[in-house]
This record gives structure tokens, C-alpha cells and sequence, in this order.
């Protein structure tokens, strides 16, 4: 079939972002809650890379850095999501 997208390993690899924040080494603090010391622990972690702790409402710069750990928080506290930007 022409004009057909290739199947199988190769697909899934484009698919796949670049992690460039440490994000898969960080991931594993999601749902765990904001306190001093998984601050301190995710920063640790992350290193080299700088890390941003974004709360509700809490307003931010719309600059992208592929390196930074953005880690946003939700209302109760919690690591609710990690991404790179």
C-alpha cells in the first residue's frame, strides 16, 4: 500500500519525546507530595538540570527551556505532573 506509515519499532521510537530534564528519572515522584524534603530529593535527582515548582494559579514565564523540569503541583499538594520545558 503506498503512501502507508511503517508499523512496529521504528514508529514507536519517532513517537518518543527526548528526555532532556531527567524526566525519566523524576517521573516516579508524581502523586507524592510537595514537602521540603521530595523538593529536595527531585532537585537532587534532576541535577544538573534547573527545576521549576509551578502551584495553582501561580503565574510563569512562557519562556521554553528543554532542560528544566517544570513539576506542577495541584491544590492538595501533590506532584500532579512532570514535564520538560
Amino acid at each position: 500500500m503506498l503512501g502507508a506509515l511503517p508499523s512496529g519499532p521504528l514508529q514507536a521510537q519517532a513517537a518518543a519525546p527526548a528526555d532532556t530534564c531527567s524526566l525519566t528519572l523524576t517521573a516516579r515522584f508524581v502523586g507524592a507530595r510537595a514537602v521540603p524534603q521530595v523538593r529536595g530529593t527531585v532537585h537532587q535527582v534532576a541535577r544538573p538540570h534547573p527545576v521549576r515548582w509551578i502551584a495553582p494559579g501561580q503565574a510563569i514565564t512562557l519562556d521554553q527551556n528543554p532542560e528544566r523540569l517544570n513539576v506542577i503541583v495541584d491544590e492538595t499538594g501533590r506532584i500532579a505532573v512532570m514535564r520538560c520545558g
